[in-house]
């Protein structure tokens, strides 16, 4: 009887594991796992870019491009097939009570155009009178102030008329704001820009 027969080794010998096949040196279980972060991965981004497309169509819908016509002082300018020009422009005091120089009132003015329009058709005259056209006074920053036309009334072609333009503004900003007026959004063609013609201050 050998020494070796009477003390065998407190630790039993490691068998060497089997090879696999298919080269990858990954277990079944952790080949599993990576599959699954794969395919959670690859969902989360067609969502992310299927949101981002929805996104973007949303955008467009609601806030189209615009494209601006700049009209220079004193001069005409050409719109919604109809002749368009500032005939007057003034400041005054809003039509709200209290002082000019009351803490409310005292920081804003009422800011008035007149506007000359003349219709060059039956379509022009309709587009003109209709209610999706919007009056805007603009600063160079991007700000905006609304503003209505006073009284309603019939466009027809060929006939001059004037609209009286209102709107309430920064007593500091009256004397820089431009007026913008906006086409009618339904009048906008898909992928077209929403028109607007602005006169220059």
């Amino acid at each position: 009887m050998t020494l070796d027969d009477t003390s065998p080794d407190l630790m039993p010998p490691i068998r060497p594991e089997p090879k696999r096949r298919g080269g990858s040196g990954l277990r079944p279980h952790e080949r599993r796992v990576l599959q699954a972060v794969a395919l959670l991965c690859a969902v989360s981004a067609l969502l992310s870019l299927h949101w981002l497309d929805e996104a973007n169509n949303v955008e467009k819908n609601l806030k189209p491009p615009e494209k601006v016509v700049t009209v220079p002082p004193n001069e005409i300018g050409e719109f919604m097939g109809a002749r368009w020009k500032v005939m007057k422009r003034e400041t005054a005091r809003p039509l709200a009570g209290g002082s000019a120089q009351g803490p409310a009132q005292g920081d804003v003015v009422e800011l008035r155009f007149w506007v000359g329009v003349r219709p060059g058709d039956a379509a022009s005259a309709k587009a003109v009178g209709s209610y999706g056209v919007a009056y805007r006074f603009v600063d160079g920053e991007g700000r905006e102030w609304s503003a209505t036309a006073a009284g309603g009334r019939e466009f027809q072609a060929g006939v001059p008329a004037l609209i009286n333009l209102r709107g309430t503004v920064p007593r500091a900003k009256a004397d820089s704001l431009e007026l913008e007026i906006r086409a009618p959004r339904t009048d906008r063609k898909p992928g077209e820009p929403l028109l607007s013609l602005r006169f220059e201050q």
